[in-house]
């Protein structure tokens, strides 16, 4: 009886811990992506400026290469397609953002709509993420937004804000949210609702500050 007990206190400590590990070892292996993800945007920079310095030294090329360095760069995606972080300051909110919005992609944080446009470019920013009990659960308070509240998008070298505007629940087949805003820097988070179901779309919009 005494092995009985014992043994049912051990699976139960075993299931009590498997998420809990689980949890930390995402975070483990977001934060890896996430400094390796710096590390090469880093090296990107320092291989642009030697080519800078490089062109000055032998006065060839200046006008064109300042004019490289000045644009947008391309953004790094070396490290499992991680282009940036994504945070929202009013829910405690701050994740990983990937290029990809499939399974892959929304295992580690949230995932832009291939396809929309990127962060700080006009146009309607689409990003998703999971809104689960426990893993995928990176829009959990997603529903505690209001309007007035800030999203913050670290993306290339640049940090984008956003006004949140308005507050949605549409149905899963309702694509009229991804409407692109030719006109005007927009952003559409997406996620399920309610929490843990996926019978409705949590819609949040905003415009760049």
């Amino acid at each position: 009886m005494k092995r009985f007990s014992l043994l049912l206190i051990i699976v139960g400590m075993i299931i009590f811990l498997i998420p809990i590990g689980g949890r930390l070892y995402m975070h483990y292996q977001q934060e890896r992506m996430y400094q390796q993800y710096l590390q090469d945007l880093k090296d990107q920079n320092s291989a642009l400026s030697q080519t800078f310095q490089t062109d000055i030294s032998s006065n060839s090329a200046i006008s064109s290469t300042a004019s490289a360095l000045t644009k947008e760069k391309k953004p790094v995606r070396k490290v499992e397609d991680v282009i940036g972080r994504i945070s929202i300051p009013a829910i405690s909110s701050d994740q990983l953002l990937l290029e990809g919005s499939d399974s892959k992609h929304l295992k580690y944080g949230a995932g832009h709509v291939t396809g929309t446009p990127l962060p700080g470019e006009k146009g309607n920013c689409s990003i998703a993420g999971h809104r689960n009990y426990t893993f995928g659960s990176y829009f959990n308070r997603l529903g505690e937004v209001n309007p007035g509240d800030t999203i913050s998008i670290q993306y290339n070298n640049g940090t984008y804000t956003y006004k949140v505007t308005d507050i949605l629940i549409v149905k899963p087949d309702d694509v009229s949210v991804l409407v692109n805003t030719p006109d005007s820097a927009t952003i559409t988070l997406i996620t399920c609702h309610p929490k843990g179901s996926n019978t409705h779309r949590l819609i949040v919009k905003g415009v760049l500050q």
